[in-house]
C-alpha cells in the first residue's frame, strides 16, 4: 500500500510517498497521524502544499539574503567590565543580539553562532545563521569599560 508520510521518521521525510505493508499502514501509520493513503486527491493536495512551502522558503531566503547584504562587514562592539584582560562573567549570545539591536538589526539570539564562550578581551569571528543556506560572518570586538 502506498502512503504519504506526514511526519519524518524511519521511512523517509515529510511528503515522501512510500510503499508499506497494508496492515502497518492501516493499524499504525494512519491512526497515529503519521501518514495518509496515497490517493489522487491526497497527492494533489500534497503537491499544492509543497509548492506553497517552496514559495515561502524562497521568500524567507530572499529576506535572509537582504539581511546578509546589510550585515556584511559589521563589527559588533561590546564593552564589558573586565580586569587584567579577563571579562567578569562572559559575553553571551544575548549580549551580541542586544548590541546588534542597538545598531538597528532585529536578530534572533538563538541563530548567533559563537565558536566558544567569550571570557577575554579581544576580537572574535562569529556568524549569524539567518537561513539554513545563508550564514553571515561578523566580527565581535570585546573591550573593557572605561
Amino acid at each position: 500500500m502506498q502512503v504519504i508520510l506526514l511526519e519524518p521518521g524511519r521511512l523517509g521525510k515529510t511528503g515522501d510517498v512510500v510503499e508499506v505493508k497494508a496492515g502497518y499502514a492501516r493499524n499504525w501509520l494512519i491512526p497515529q497521524g503519521m501518514a495518509t493513503p496515497a490517493t489522487t486527491t491526497n497527492m494533489k493536495s500534497l503537491e499544492a502544499r509543497l509548492r506553497s512551502r517552496q514559495k515561502i522558503q524562497a521568500q524567507e531566503k530572499a529576506v535572509a539574503e537582504d539581511l546578509a547584504s546589510r550585515l556584511n562587514g559589521v563589527a559588533v562592539e561590546i564593552s564589558v567590565r573586565a580586569g587584567e584582560g579577563k571579562v567578569y562573567g562572559a559575553v553571551t549570545h544575548g549580549n551580541v543580539a542586544d548590541a546588534l539591536d542597538r545598531l538597528g538589526f532585529d536578530v534572533d539570539r538563538r541563530k548567533i553562532e559563537m565558536p566558544k564562550t567569550v571570557k577575554e578581551i579581544g576580537e572574535y569571528d562569529i556568524a549569524y545563521r539567518a537561513h539554513p543556506e545563508v550564514t553571515i560572518p561578523m566580527k565581535l570586538v570585546v573591550h573593557a569599560q572605561k
